[in-house]
């Protein structure tokens, strides 16, 4: 089986997949932070409920970044610890890139912005296709004034956490945990249990 965690926003996600990607079982719960109080015992309660031994994990995905950097590390923390003492791989992915991938096909440049808190959005642009999704610029740490001169430029925008509106803008909902270990494992992001660490933008 497969685990995937997504920390990054107020939204979490728990997705289980068989060993064919098939999704057998997704969590979204909308809670404020901390998700540390939760995630454990959700995820034993998870188990419990389907049966399933923990053993039977043979790789684990997990958000990485960009987002609540609270969030993030309880994700990552979580996940490390799982895939450490199963001896499993671990995968991540990064979030702008999920959300370009979910809408790839729109086949255009599109534009993705993630609320960063104090005012701020983590931004990047990509041009996508059926085929792929290629980033056009790094990420960006913007003032949510900026990102919202920017939206005018492209055909769509995707935001999360973020309250904009337009006829060009996508206020995505959902967590990332099933689109997320897709992507992940499409792009066999694989990683160093000892070395990974969330992806922060604004310095500590």
């Amino acid at each position: 089986m497969i685990l995937s965690l997504d920390t990054s926003s107020e939204r979490l996600g728990i997705s289980i997949f068989n060993e064919e990607k098939q999704l057998l079982y997704h969590l979204s719960i909308y809670k404020l932070k901390p998700f540390s109080e939760i995630l454990v015992k959700k995820l034993d309660d998870i188990f419990k409920e389907l049966s399933l031994n923990k053993r039977e994990i043979k790789k684990v995905v997990v958000c990485k970044g960009v987002g609540s950097y609270t969030g993030l590390r309880v994700g990552l923390s979580v996940a490390k610890s799982i895939a450490y003492a199963l001896n499993i791989p671990i995968y991540t992915y990064d979030s702008l890139s999920v959300l370009a991938y979910k809408y790839k096909y729109t086949n255009g440049n599109i534009l993705i912005g993630i609320n960063a808190g104090k005012g701020e959005v983590y931004s990047q642009s990509f041009k996508v296709s059926l085929e792929d999704i290629k980033p056009l610029s790094n990420i960006n740490l913007a003032k949510l004034k900026d990102f919202e001169v920017e939206i005018s430029n492209y055909n769509l925008v995707v935001v999360k956490n973020l309250k904009i509106s337009g006829n060009n803008v996508i206020n995505d909902l959902e967590d990332l945990s099933v689109i997320g270990c897709i992507y992940s494992l499409e792009k066999n992001l694989s990683e160093d249990v000892f070395i990974v660490e969330p992806i922060y933008i604004r310095g500590l």
